[in-house]
């Protein structure tokens, strides 16, 4: 009858003992899966966001080229803007020139 007990005893402790085994895993594994949902949702919003961003910088960069362009263009109006300038200056600095001499000469005359 000890012999029974015994075997009834051991066998319900090592069905307890396994049971909360089973528990205590299958809650770990619950976790598990739970933290992986969050770990790939927030590599989905990562790769959403870099999309994104990614898109924005390709943008950028274009009107980053047209502004060189622009950029660019405009240093070859300002070259010949100055060039012109200079051109208008010596002209004016002749035509000072001449009128100066003009002015002597009307007053030899008078």
């Amino acid at each position: 009858m000890f012999l029974e007990w015994s075997i009834l005893t051991v066998t319900t402790i090592l069905s307890l003992f396994l049971y909360i085994k089973v528990l205590f895993y299958k809650n770990l594994t619950e976790k598990e899966v739970r933290t992986s949902k969050m770990m790939k949702m927030t590599l989905t919003e990562a790769e959403t966001l870099i999309r994104k961003y990614q898109v924005q910088l390709q943008r950028s960069l274009g009107n980053v080229d047209v502004v060189s362009s622009e950029l660019l263009s405009l240093k070859g109006d300002l070259k010949s803007v100055k060039q012109s300038h200079s051109k208008l200056k010596f002209e004016k600095k002749k035509l000072e020139g001449e009128l100066k001499s003009l002015q002597d000469k009307i007053e030899a005359l008078s």
